[in-house]
């Protein structure tokens, strides 16, 4: 019965990913697939492979259930008038003359808000390209500034898949993990800024008139003593520790209630958002900044979370993650250390082409090594954060890399060397542990 229900498994997998073109999907199924066959062929049996899978399958749970509440928060926070009331008040209020440090603050703080990258840089990201469309100024610089600020708010945010799956897979308190998070991300934000807000004076952006706040006013209530209580809500609750998913599940339900009574939205109308997404404005201009989210938006994304746990057990029952920590030795300094996390993050970031993979991989080849050097599991989720979440956006196949990327209309060779944000983060963590902290315990 076992090996029956695992078979109808994976051709249920089999046939999504085909079935909906999902390459990334289709890839990483692929590998863990043929890895299967040849452990098979290594005198490892079906039952063992079903087992691992199994055990390692079940670590996707929690961002499973998260991954629900996140899409239906998207779809919610576009129905109630909290995204366009965001969008709305951060357009009117742009100064032209520091406009990319204004791109990249604002991208910082949506997408702390979202906890998604790619959900932001699909929200804010797109206004604030078609606003630098209406300039001649560089789309590349934009792209850059937008996916650093994305970027902060999907490693930095209590909502944020990839914090919350480092959480888990260490077994850190999420919050812990983004207290612990501040030291190490102050010194990258402040140069970020500094050289976004020093570009801005050279790059500056030509006012001209455009119609999307007006767009967005004759189509929302814009109440604001009542569009922002579901970021409110969030924010109060992060601050007061409260369960993410609680947290989640309130702010969706005021969002509701908005959306009911504020906006004029028939309940039917709210159940299909939360499920299928916010797609009111087809046709309209509308459209290109305000749509998307839902639970089933998510689809790929749990299936590329369930995908990575099953091909994270196969490389562990194939002993390749033990092959990995074998060849880091001769570690003597905490810079050493992190530098050799660093590469691991780089190759299961090539390997699985997305940022889970990335941070399993990661987490399961360092885990041990962190262990036997006395260090705790905070400073191994700090550095985890510190490097595999922010490295999977320098690999161009990556879906870190290219999803924002094609959203943007920005080639990447040239959008993501201006990413400075992703640079700075690693660079200033190695060069913290190179000159103040060189033991390796």
């Amino acid at each position: 019965m076992k090996r029956i229900l695992f078979f109808i498994c994976i051709l249920f997998l089999l046939t999504f990913v085909i079935a909906t073109k999902f390459t990334i999907g289709s890839i990483i199924l692929g590998i863990y697939l043929v890895l299967s066959v040849i452990s098979m062929k290594k005198s490892i049996t079906l039952d063992e492979i079903i087992d691992i899978s199994i055990l390692y399958g079940k670590k996707s749970s929690l961002v499973i259930i998260l991954f629900v509440f996140i899409g239906a928060l998207s779809a919610m926070w576009m129905a109630s008038g909290t995204i366009p009331g965001l969008v709305y008040y951060g357009l009117k209020f742009i100064n032209p003359n520091i406009f990319l440090f204004f791109v990249f603050i604002i991208s910082c703080i949506i997408s702390t808000i979202l906890g998604s990258a790619f959900a932001s840089t699909g929200i804010i990201g797109v206004a604030l390209m078609a606003i630098a469309k209406t300039s001649d100024i560089n789309l590349s610089l934009v792209g850059g500034a937008i996916i650093s600020g994305v970027y902060f708010g999907d490693r930095w945010s209590p909502i944020s898949v990839s914090a919350n799956l480092v959480s888990s897979l260490t077994g850190i308190n999420i919050y812990t993990n983004l207290k612990n998070m501040i030291r190490s991300t102050i010194v990258p934000l402040l140069l970020s800024s500094g050289i976004y807000l020093v570009l801005s004076r050279i790059y500056t952006l030509d006012i001209t008139e455009n119609l999307l706040p007006n767009m967005i006013l004759s189509n929302y209530n814009l109440d604001v003593r009542f569009i922002f209580l579901p970021l409110i809500a969030i924010i109060l609750l992060s601050f007061f520790r409260v369960n993410v998913k609680i947290s989640m599940g309130i702010s969706i339900g005021i969002a509701g209630i908005l959306a009911l009574f504020l906006q004029n939205e028939s309940i039917k109308n709210i159940l299909d958002y939360i499920v299928f997404g916010f797609y009111k404005f087809n046709g309209g201009e509308l459209e290109k900044i305000i749509k998307g989210g839902g639970i089933l938006s998510m689809a790929n994304a749990t299936l590329v979370i369930v995908i990575s746990c099953l091909l994270i057990g196969i490389l562990e029952k194939m002993e390749i993650l033990s092959f990995l920590k074998s060849k880091i030795r001769n570690i003597d300094t905490r810079s050493s250390l992190f530098a050799n996390m660093f590469g691991i993050g780089i190759i299961s970031g090539m390997i699985g082409c997305n940022q889970t993979v990335s941070v399993i991989m990661t987490e399961q080849v360092m885990e041990e090594i962190y262990d036997s050097r006395n260090l705790s599991r905070e400073e191994l989720t700090v550095d985890i954060e510190n490097s595999a979440v922010i490295l999977n956006g320098f690999i161009p196949w990556n879906s870190s890399s290219f999803v924002p990327c094609a959203i943007l209309e920005v080639a990447f060779y040239k959008a993501i060397p201006l990413a400075f944000f992703l640079f700075l983060i690693p660079l200033c963590t190695f060069l913290e542990y190179k000159f103040f902290k060189k033991s390796k315990n």
